[in-house]
């Protein structure tokens, strides 16, 4: 389900804050100082930035979530006033390219090589390593090592994991997952979601809950997540994944088509400038895409293949929804 059906962040009018009225109309700009995003990033990541991109461009945003893979098929089915998506791995984007006009900031030559879009159909904005995490109190001995703890029998009903076909950051963990093993990768996709025994999370940000509150021992999320998570003093651990893990990066892109083309274009180079990138990894947690940040240094990663991922991400989630037909919710 879409977290939240519409909600304006402006401060386009000084003094005014937040817009008045149930649909912001007693302060909307003109029609070409709008721009409408679609984001599956949570509300901390948002909306800071929409608040300062508003603030320095005067552009009203009109602002829509939900998990990335229904927020990209709502955009693909063409039926959104969407200008851009905001969010989303770069597998998840890459798989609906052609939902996008392709675009090349003006700091493209800033981002690192490893995170650049060949097509320009979306512009990187953070990267994002996969962790393991786990219950300390729940677990005190032998947690969780890498990747193929998770096909481990032990730890079957036992893992939160949320469901791929809603958020493009457990789609990420999937394939992560699936290229990290050796063997068969449809038959270990296979034994992992018999290792959930017939439960998956709702949305990507119900992983850490879970565990912490001790529903589930273990579980798969993001580093930011799980930073965010143990500065909270939340009870887990977090682990890198012993075969290496992905860093992939998230991103924004601009719909086809869309109504406010250059707005949207000039959010995405907002969010590529040092002073937003720096702001990343000072204030969330995320490692920034631009030469000048952290990046993926002292990582241990495997050789993600994006195309892979995106070309395949109709046919995984079909074989993934198949091993949950039946089950209980």
């Amino acid at each position: 389900m879409i977290a939240a059906a519409l909600v304006l962040l402006s401060a386009f009018t000084a003094g005014c804050g937040r817009a008045g009225g149930t649909d912001g109309s007693a302060f909307a700009p003109a029609e070409d100082r709008r721009l409408v995003i679609y984001t599956s990033h949570k509300q901390e990541v948002y909306e800071p930035l929409i608040r300062e991109f508003e603030q320095r461009s005067g552009i009203w945003v009109e602002l829509e979530t939900g998990g990335t893979t229904e927020l990209l098929k709502r955009i693909a089915q063409g039926d959104t006033d969407c200008d851009l998506m905001l969010g989303g791995g770069a597998d998840s984007l890459s798989a609906y390219a052609g939902c996008f006009s392709p675009y090349y900031s003006v700091h493209n030559g800033d981002i690192l090589p490893e995170y650049r879009s060949a097509d320009g159909s979306y512009s990187p904005f953070s990267a994002l390593p996969v962790v393991l995490i786990y219950n300390t109190k729940l677990v005190r001995m032998n947690p969780p090592e890498g990747w193929a703890s998770l096909l481990d029998g032990s730890w079957r009903g036992k893992i939160a994991f949320a469901d791929p076909a809603v958020s493009g950051s457990s789609y990420t963990g999937l394939c992560t997952l699936l290229q990290a093993l050796p063997g068969d990768r449809e038959e270990n996709l296979k034994k992992f979601a018999a290792n959930l025994d017939g439960r998956q999370l709702s949305s990507s940000g119900e992983v850490v809950g879970a565990v912490a509150e001790g529903s589930c021992y273990i579980g798969v999320t993001l580093e930011e997540t799980a930073l965010k998570a143990i500065a909270e003093g939340l009870d887990i651990a977090m682990i890198y994944p012993e075969e290496g893990t992905s860093a992939l990066a998230d991103g924004a892109a601009v719909v086809a088509g869309c109504a406010h083309e250059e707005n949207a274009r000039s959010f995405i180079d907002f969010m590529l400038s040092p002073q937003v990138q720096q702001m990343l990894e000072e204030d969330f947690s995320r490692r920034g895409v631009c030469g000048a940040g952290e990046g993926t240094e002292g990582l241990r990663l495997i050789d993600y293949d994006i195309q892979w991922a995106s070309g395949r991400q109709q046919s995984l989630l079909a074989l993934w929804e198949e091993q949950f037909e039946g089950a209980e919710e």
